[in-house]
């Protein structure tokens, strides 16, 4: 009964697309695949404005400006730079350079990366380098070993760090002096 109301209240979508769309968060944590979905159904009501109904136009309200994070998931395994304006969260093992407003680390992480964000939290393994303006912290269970640099460094009871640190004054973060600074730092 709602999929038949739902079409009839429709005019761009479909009611699969509508109601993937509407059971999703504009800030969440998603796969590629799901992204890619996301963003084409956001871009699909950007086209089609004129015509989007009046379910159509609150959607796209919502979601006209969101900016989905990226997951990877424990069963991937992924060699990469990632540069991103929202939220990383990593439950898979990766190499590479992640730069992003805020990256999570899962028990079942596994990272060989140089990370540069606002705010890192670890509860797997890390071996690198982790920047952090605002916050890193390692959670119980979680290991860093590498090279930290942060005003605000905390390590829980039961986790383990090894390596080096430095801790400057606290700034009020900022996504863009993050990105300008991590750019600079990797070249």
């Amino acid at each position: 009964m709602k999929v038949n109301m739902l079409e009839q209240n429709l005019n761009v979508l479909t009611p699969a697309e509508f109601v993937f769309l509407e059971n999703r968060k504009r800030d969440g944590v998603y796969k590629h695949e799901t992204r890619e979905k996301l963003y084409s159904i956001i871009e699909k009501l950007q086209r089609g404005k004129r015509n989007n109904s009046r379910e159509e136009k609150k959607l796209y309200k919502i979601f006209c400006d969101a900016n989905f994070g990226i997951l990877l998931d424990k069963n991937s395994r992924t060699r990469e730079k990632f540069i991103h304006s929202g939220k990383v969260q990593i439950l898979a093992k990766f190499e590479g350079e992640i730069i992003a407003q805020a990256v999570l680390i899962e028990k079942t992480a596994s990272i060989a990366a140089t990370i540069a964000a606002e705010v890192v939290m670890c509860k797997g393994r890390v071996f690198g380098e982790i920047r952090a303006t605002y916050k890193i912290k390692i959670a119980k269970g979680g290991e860093v070993k590498g090279y930290v640099h942060t005003p605000n460094f905390i390590i829980e009871k039961g986790a383990v760090f090894d390596g080096r640190c430095s801790m400057p004054r606290s700034k009020k973060p900022s996504a863009l002096r993050l990105l300008r600074n991590a750019l600079k730092k990797t070249g």
